[in-house]
């Protein structure tokens, strides 16, 4: 034996129970992420509202843009943009339904938000898959109506043209579909050459296709603008969820039940994770930038954006027990040490000093005591890391032996402090001795100096050092 001894103490799994218990939160969290959403609320509405009003307006522009079609084309298309139009004003109304009944299940909003979505999808396909056969039968009447061939392919090219150059001013269709337009124009031109070499028949088929593809395309676009407006709104209200849960958990309040009754206490729940909620808000206030200037942000990345600020929701609900256990870990530090101190002097030993380390509550705390011949006692209780479902600290007893080298003597305060610590329902593994510090008084006198202890900065857990050494 030596003057230096370590060894694990850990909490046992019932009592550890059994303090969690009894600490708890004070209001419900879902509910006060409820009331801020609700003051957020209105500004997310409004900028969804201001997008879906620019599809109105473009759909508008088309029915007045109409009027330069052949009047069959115009009456089919006509009809297009009417269906077109219905089927996102359900949309809107259906999503706009969802954030009115469904505020306080978030995985359920985004279940049914899919499901309005798919639903929109489907309509708009089935419209899409419909155009062949009417655009066929439109030529049929179309070919009654024209004098020959030549008029015909004439017609066809023109109100090709007169769609290609509405969808190249008015549709984000660089955006959304790149590329696609100018596959149609290039189609196009070869129909026009076959036109100007008088081969009317395939300058027909091949315009009558360029405009299938262009009010394909055209249908699409707005299919795919109408989603991405979607999909902004639900990411920016994910995001905006992610910041509320942040925002009610600063406020937390624990109540801790006590023999002497309840206490109710600040939850500090970003100190005692280590800044996690801090980072989490940041990371949500970064997102919430992100998306304030969304116009490059692709669909998948508007998609990644909500996963993201899920996951670090999740996170962030998960603070609020390792708040608690750190605070409870806190006190069962302190703890430790009264109870370490009363067992010792009970035996002639005064307590002389005791602090955190770098008088942080997070850290190892140091309790210095001495006896009426002047030998001193060092015990330093660190928290270490393990399993969830319980606490874990390091005791570390430094025996500075003035007047004697007894290591008898040593032996018998060290079983006093651990047959103490056993009876507050501790476990305690087997002492250690520091190598090189066989039979001899303690030689490190700067555990002696509690000054240096008190300005001395908190070590961190072994895997946050590590995560911030990764940060760099």
């Amino acid at each position: 034996m030596s003057g230096e001894k370590d060894y694990p103490v850990q909490l046992r799994r019932s009592e550890y129970d059994r303090l969690m218990r009894n600490a708890r939160r004070t209001e419900e969290i879902e509910k006060d992420v409820r009331n801020r959403m609700g003051r957020y609320s209105d500004e997310l509405r409004k900028d969804f509202l201001n997008r879906m009003q620019s599809t109105e307006r473009r759909l508008n522009t088309y029915d007045q843009q109409l009027s330069e079609f052949h009047e069959d084309i115009r009456e089919l298309e006509k009809k297009q943009n009417r269906k077109l139009r219905e089927q996102a004003e359900k949309f809107q109304k259906g999503l706009n339904s969802l954030q009115s009944q469904v505020t306080a299940n978030r995985e359920e909003y985004l279940r049914m938000f899919d499901q309005q979505r798919e639903e929109f999808s489907n309509a708009l396909e089935a419209q899409r898959k419909n155009l062949q056969s009417q655009i066929s039968a439109l030529n049929d009447r179309l070919a009654k109506k024209e004098a020959n061939e030549q008029q015909l392919a004439q017609t066809w090219i023109e109100n090709t043209k007169t769609l290609i150059s509405y969808i190249d001013e008015h549709q984000s269709h660089e955006k959304f579909k790149p590329g696609a337009l100018e596959k149609i124009r290039a189609e196009l031109q070869l129909s026009e050459g076959n036109f100007k070499q008088g081969v009317y028949q395939a300058a027909i088929a091949s315009a009558q296709q360029s405009f299938i593809r262009a009010s394909e395309l055209r249908i699409e676009i707005e299919q795919l603008e109408v989603e991405w407006s979607a999909y902004l709104e639900a990411a920016k209200q994910s995001a905006t969820e992610l910041l509320a849960t942040c925002e009610a958990q600063e406020s937390c309040r624990f109540a801790l039940d006590t023999e002497d009754g309840s206490i109710e206490m600040e939850g500090q729940i970003d100190f005692w994770t280590e800044g996690a909620l801090s980072g989490l808000k940041k990371n949500a206030k970064n997102e919430l930038k992100r998306l304030g200037k969304p116009d490059d942000l692709a669909l998948e990345e508007l998609k990644a954006s909500i996963r993201q600020s899920e996951q670090w929701k999740a996170e962030c609900l998960t603070l609020t027990e390792k708040a608690k256990q750190a605070l409870i870990a806190s006190q069962l530090r302190n703890n430790m040490a009264q109870t370490i101190a009363n067992a010792l002097e009970n035996a002639g030993w005064e307590v002389t000093d005791s602090t955190y380390e770098g008088e942080d509550h997070r850290g190892a705390i140091h309790v210095k005591l001495e006896n009426y011949s002047g030998d001193e006692i060092v015990t330093i209780i660190t928290p270490e890391e393990g399993e969830d479902d319980t606490i874990y600290n390091r005791v570390h007893v430094s025996f500075f032996d003035r007047t004697s080298n007894d290591e008898s003597f040593r032996q018998e305060r060290l079983k006093m402090i651990t047959n103490t610590l056993q009876e507050e329902g501790l476990e305690c593994g087997e002492p250690k001795c520091e190598p090189g510090t066989e039979n001899k008084p303690s030689q490190d006198e700067r555990k002696l100096d509690f000054k240096e202890v008190r300005k001395a900065k908190r070590k961190l857990p072994q895997s946050q050092e590590k995560t911030k050494k990764t940060s760099k």
